[in-house]
């Protein structure tokens, strides 16, 4: 598929279906539980992305222990900017211009790109430790 035909399909709003994760050794996970998100991409370029992990502990404004405003942020990824599809449609990167994470504005949020009949799955191989964990991430259109 061509780099314009992947951006024509991606064009839209999505629904999470899945978050998983899968280990060297294959062991698999899922790092929110039924996690919920929502991801969008318009014609000229524009992304915004939000995964949650659901049930999270609800933390008040200006009240709550530094344990659980952690626990609050580190159960929720969201941010946003613009995107740019590879000339072979098998991969696309997000410019990130705003996130919940600092440590990821202005940077770059490469992702693996493959549709599965009108699901889109998008991964990354992301470090931890010293061993490479890949993040698949299933979408449906709303």
């Amino acid at each position: 598929m061509t780099a314009d035909t992947v951006k024509a399909r991606l064009i839209g709003s999505w629904r999470l279906v899945s978050y998983e994760t899968e280990e060297p050794g294959g062991r698999r996970g899922r790092p929110y539980g039924d996690a919920i998100g929502r991801l969008s991409y318009d014609e000229r370029g524009n992304m915004a992305g939000q995964v949650m992990r659901p049930n999270r502990a609800r933390v008040g404004f200006g009240d709550g222990s530094a344990q659980q405003v952690r626990a609050a942020y580190i159960g929720y990824i969201a941010y946003f900017g613009t995107y740019d599809v590879a000339a072979d449609g098998s991969s696309l990167v997000h410019y990130v211009e705003g996130s919940l994470n600092p440590d990821w504005v202005g940077g770059e949020q490469r992702r693996a790109l493959r549709f599965d009949g009108d699901r889109l799955i998008l991964s990354a191989e992301v470090r931890k430790h010293d061993a490479i964990v890949t993040h698949s991430l299933t979408w449906e259109r709303c």
